[in-house]
């Protein structure tokens, strides 16, 4: 999912003033100030021989607090059914330069536990939108890194409130091209959500998440960028 900076956007929904529904406000992860929840970390599987943008790679994103993962959120399940889109490519006759590639997504679940800031229940639900735009940076052909944003929403199962959750700044670590998945990663997933089926692919952090809850919200058909984002909470 070409992923070294990536913001992960998810809205979600729910009911009235009951208990249990998530609380309204912006939460932001400990790495950011007034942080209130874990970052987390990432796989990506890669079909076959293929690596990334293949049809089929499939996403599995959890937090992590140093001893667990996936106690506060996770996203799992996201696949490639289309073929990426490149966006621009400003390498020079050096091969240096940027390569930035668009790639949706589809399918994939949510989770938001209740040992997260936004409520004192589990939330969990489908996807409904799940994009990458990713750049890679070369220098003379090689490839030094990757930065993406992700945007995603969905809706939680039985509530009509709405929620953003972003993540910018997912790293990749390594991959299976030099080694196992190390322990303590999310396990590789098929596109049907299965373990065990495949063991290629990378891995990697993906921090600096904002997670925005406003009650009865119209959910945007596009959600919003990372930049517009930080423009509102001042950053």
């Amino acid at each position: 999912m070409r992923l070294t900076a990536m913001v992960f956007v998810l809205a979600f929904i729910a009911v009235g003033v009951q208990a249990g529904v998530p609380v309204p406000g912006t939460y932001l992860s400990y790495d950011m100030p007034g942080g209130s929840f874990n970052t987390g970390r990432f796989t990506e599987s890669w079909v076959g021989t293929g690596r990334d943008g293949q049809i089929g790679n499939t996403v599995n994103a959890q937090s992590w607090n140093g001893v667990a993962l996936g106690l506060e959120w996770k996203l799992w399940c996201p696949s490639i059914q289309t073929a990426p889109v490149l966006v621009s490519d400003t390498r020079d006759g050096n091969g240096t330069g940027e390569v930035t590639w668009r790639t949706v997504y589809s399918g994939g679940h949510f989770f938001l536990g209740a040992a997260g800031p936004w409520g004192d229940e589990d939330y969990g639900g489908d996807l409904a939108n799940f994009i990458v735009t990713a750049t890679y940076q070369f220098v003379f052909g090689n490839l030094l890194g990757i930065r993406s944003n992700v945007v995603s929403w969905g809706q939680i199962d039985g509530y009509t409130d709405c929620m953003e959750y972003e993540i910018n700044n997912a790293a990749f670590f390594g991959s299976t091209d030099y080694g196992p998945l190390p322990a303590n990663y999310p396990p590789f997933l098929d596109e049907y959500c299965s373990t065990g089926v495949w063991s290629r692919g990378g891995w990697g952090s993906a921090t600096q998440i904002a997670i925005k809850i406003k009650g009865q919200c119209n959910v945007a058909a596009e959600p919003s960028t990372w930049g517009r984002v930080k423009a509102l909470y001042g950053e």
